[in-house]
């Protein structure tokens, strides 16, 4: 099997030359995007086939591009490692006969609309929920459910263009910034409150490999926010942890129509009546430094064994009932103004990893994604109360070491 690996650069740059060639194997290949060609080509050198193209993630060029390309080869399979490439690459599968249907079952894990219904037919919790076209529907679903509500889009990606709308008067002014009477795409839900939680895991063939819990801090809308995104594994003895290993289990396994082997990223609440309740599930890993975070934790890099476990039939890693270490992560945005200076290097004790992408003398804005951050940081502890307290240190240095000018956010400590 030759794999045609769609890969953003952020994704690229995680895992070094080596890693890619054997993970890849023999013929396998690298597509991405054009506008840091000369660092992707420093990067990989000439150990890794790679292909770039202008505009990678918007062209609707490239799946046809990919398809020419493909079809030239013996044993081609094309794979998604972010969630904007899940459908065309399932797509030109399909074309190229090496799968039949996989765009169907990819639309499940894309169309959150599709993904819920599924889901609450097969009897587990879901917020309220309604496709919205018109100005009219949005109302009635506020009038019947009350607020705050939500509105996405429906396969919408690092939370972008999420909006949560407190009252009447937040959601006439949504109305209002619309630029059309129809809208496209969209659906309605009611909040949830709760506790926030992700799990992520790696299956091979139908197998679960790994399945690992932990406890969001803080919410993926606060983090476009402005605020620290942060998380930690979860005790042994937390009942949690069991629950949403059987919950995300019997989703992938039972309910959604998934790939024998796969990675994935569930999202999910648990609210006041100790329901868990389904935020959403991807057929790919989190983004900012989950791969980095798991890898520590479990000692296997799931995102490269997943590549090598689709082309090498005698690469089966056993299943992991339990981790090597606790862990938890974080990732700092960076505040609106421009950056005087920046530290390099994180000394504090108990930090495995620490990316600094924060470049001095440079103007940022807002986050527009939840992969827009300039630190990310896995600690390791013993408990989860250990987690929490060096991800809070990480926090507090990096804040004190940065010099910002302008900044129109104040620090969040």
């Amino acid at each position: 099997m030759q794999l045609i690996v769609f890969c953003p650069p952020k994704i690229l740059f995680q895992h070094s030359a080596a890693s890619w060639s054997a993970a890849l194997g023999q013929g396998g290949m690298l597509l991405s995007c054009a506008s840091r060609s000369q660092e992707i080509a420093a990067h990989l050198g000439h150990t890794v086939h790679f292909q770039l193209f202008d505009n990678f993630n918007d062209s609707a060029l490239v799946e046809i591009d990919v398809y020419e390309l493909a079809r030239e080869l013996h044993a081609p399979l094309c794979v998604a490692l972010a969630e904007i490439d899940v459908l065309r690459v399932a797509r030109i599968n399909d074309r190229l006969g090496i799968t039949v249907g996989a765009e169907d079952r990819a639309s499940f894990y894309r169309d959150k609309f599709l993904m819920k219904q599924r889901t609450r037919d097969c009897g587990f919790a879901i917020a309220e929920m309604a496709l919205i076209s018109n100005a009219t529907q949005a109302v009635r679903f506020s009038e019947r459910f009350g607020f705050p509500v939500v509105i996405k889009p429906c396969d919408g990606r690092g939370s972008n263009g999420v909006e949560v709308l407190d009252d009447a008067q937040q959601l006439r002014e949504w109305l209002a910034r619309r630029t059309s009477s129809t809208f496209h795409n969209l659906m309605i839900e009611s909040y949830v409150r709760g506790s926030h939680y992700i799990v992520n895991g790696l299956y091979i063939d139908g197998r679960p490999i790994l399945v690992s819990p932990v406890r969001v801090m803080t919410s993926a809308l606060d983090f476009l926010g402005g605020k620290s995104h942060d998380l930690h594994m979860l005790d042994a003895d937390n009942p949690m942890r069991d629950r949403l290993v059987c919950y995300a289990r019997s989703l992938v396994e039972d309910v959604l129509p998934s790939d024998p082997t796969m990675l994935f990223h569930l999202e999910l609440f648990v609210d006041g009546n100790d329901e868990i309740v389904l935020c959403e599930i991807a057929s790919r890993l989190g983004g900012v430094f989950f791969n980095q975070e798991l890898t520590h934790a479990w000692g296997i890099d799931p995102r490269m064994s997943f590549l090598r476990a689709l082309h090498d039939p005698f690469y089966r890693p056993e299943p992991m009932a339990a981790s090597l270490r606790m862990v938890g992560h974080i990732s700092i945005p960076p505040r609106v103004g421009l950056l005087r200076d920046v530290p390099q290097t994180c000394p504090l004790d108990g930090v495995l990893e620490c990316r600094i992408s924060a470049k001095k003398m440079t103007s940022y804005g807002g986050m527009e994604f939840t992969n827009s951050e300039i630190l990310n940081a896995i600690v390791a502890g013993q408990d989860e109360a250990e987690l929490r307290d060096k991800l809070h240190q990480v926090e507090a240095w990096f804040h004190e070491s940065c010099d910002w000018s302008g900044s129109e956010i104040a620090a969040a400590i």
